[in-house]
């Protein structure tokens, strides 16, 4: 083996276009944290792929394991925090069997990362435009004047006016929709095929919201980006995603085709999420909502996680542990009631 450990070449992403590569894949994707409860498991099984040009969508409350999963993608787990089952594949390289010197080769020229509050990824200190530069000298080993030229020109990409002029100044110059833009020319920068977006409209104003969206949603056209968007905003991924992991208590419990996930959900979280919405068509009726909470990680029930707050939840069928299983192609449901509850959807 290189000192970055290959695997075969991905296969066509699940649910994908099939002349599609995979460029991220998990297999059974287990994460254990060391809690005062002992380890224990904050991510359980998740299967996940993302193919090139597509928006793979990553739902759910907080607490069910979403960031934590995005986090072990790019091998940014916290030290009282392991990989303890499963692989992740990103573009070739196992991620998950990579030591963090190899890793940082990985990060930026595979795959990329951008998080919720940018302002607070970025070096006060530092020009924005060294802060992106640095990773042009770092792994494609090009000079200062070199870097800094080809940092313009990704400030263009990005939709940053005045670019040549903005690269000399400091983040606290920029609005908190700018410095999302740097990031992503950041993230950009050493040409990754898959971008992890992580609450990235969380922090900002709603007109700034859209125009980041737009932008992520024409550079993954242009530039037949994979993309893994994390977001408990069901409007959102209405508006952007091609497919759709719903995550419930550090599993996926529903995953298939937007349109199809929106309009036929076939897991009560999924519904319950999407009755929760604001929409105009509801004017006058009152908003859903699901009662209690996600449990801690160290109270995971062994049998169906959801159904405490379930309304469809029988006894004698979800007193077990659920798995998750294919009621069509690509649509996978971890309800054992799945196919016999008639659960309402919306129209994205």
């Amino acid at each position: 083996m290189s000192a970055l450990e290959t695997v075969p070449p991905p296969a066509a992403a699940d649910g994908a276009d099939g002349a599609d590569d995979a460029v991220l894949r998990t297999t059974d994707l287990t994460v254990e944290v060391s809690t005062e409860h002992g380890w224990v498991t904050i991510v359980d099984g998740v299967d996940l792929t993302v193919g090139r040009n597509e928006i793979v969508g990553l739902v759910g409350e907080s607490g069910s394991g979403k960031t934590v999963t995005s986090l072990s993608v790019m091998g940014l787990l916290p030290k009282n925090a392991r990989i303890s089952r499963g692989t992740v594949d990103v573009m070739g390289s196992r991620i998950s069997a990579l030591k963090e010197r190899q890793l940082a080769d990985v990060r930026g020229v595979k795959a990329a990362m951008i998080f919720q509050e940018p302002r607070r990824c970025l070096n006060p200190a530092f020009t924005v435009g060294d802060q992106v530069a640095e990773s042009l000298r770092r792994h494609r080993g090009w000079s200062r004047k070199r870097a800094m030229q080809h940092t313009v020109e990704l400030f263009e990409l990005v939709e940053i006016p005045d670019a040549a002029r903005r690269v000399r100044q400091y983040p606290h110059e920029f609005s908190g929709g700018m410095c999302q833009r740097v990031m992503l020319a950041m993230a950009l920068a050493c040409d990754p095929m898959l971008l992890i977006a992580d609450e990235p409209t969380t922090a900002l104003d709603v007109t700034v919201q859209r125009q980041v969206l737009e932008l992520i949603r024409r550079l993954q056209g242009e530039l037949g980006l994979g993309v893994l968007l994390i977001t408990h905003d069901l409007g959102v991924v209405a508006e952007m995603c091609d497919r759709v992991a719903v995550m419930y208590a550090g599993q996926v419990v529903e995953q298939g085709a937007a349109d199809a996930l929106f309009h036929d959900p076939s897991h009560p979280y999924t519904s319950a999420l999407l009755q929760s919405m604001l929409e105009p068509t509801r004017r006058g009726e009152p908003l859903g909502f699901i009662p209690g909470v996600v449990p801690p990680p160290h109270e995971f029930p062994p049998t169906c996680r959801f159904q405490a707050r379930c309304a469809h939840a029988v006894d004698e069928q979800c007193r077990r542990p659920v798995a998750l299983r294919e009621l069509s192609a690509h649509h996978l449901s971890r309800c054992e009631r799945a196919g016999e509850i008639d659960l309402p959807g919306v129209t994205p």
